[in-house]
């Protein structure tokens, strides 16, 4: 039976659990994204080698170091957005527009 839209905003909007588990997924999906975030610095710098090389060689690593870069930065995109859908990060509430 329909509902309408009020049930689907409250399984939304319920909080998360509090538990041990919850408090070790937090700390495990805060490395993951750092770890990630680092790669993503790591093949920016060989890209950048690559560049300074130059030649035939260079532009082989710069491609390939970009091509993973974008790779990565998607993927993280994607996972960040399946993450906030089930459940496993929750927004901090920041919010640049000031409420009236």
């Amino acid at each position: 039976m329909f509902t309408g839209y009020n049930n689907h905003l409250e399984v939304m909007t319920r909080p998360l659990p509090r538990g041990l588990f919850f408090n070790d997924l937090r700390k495990i999906m805060s490395l993951f994204v750092i770890a990630i975030l680092a790669l993503i610095f790591v093949f920016l710098g060989s890209a950048v080698i690559g560049l300074l090389r130059g030649g035939k060689a260079g532009s082989d690593r710069m491609f390939k170091a970009l091509r993973m870069r974008i790779i990565l930065s998607v993927l993280l995109f994607v996972f960040l957005l399946l993450a906030g859908l089930l459940g496993w990060i929750e927004p901090n509430g920041f919010n640049l527009l000031p409420t009236q």
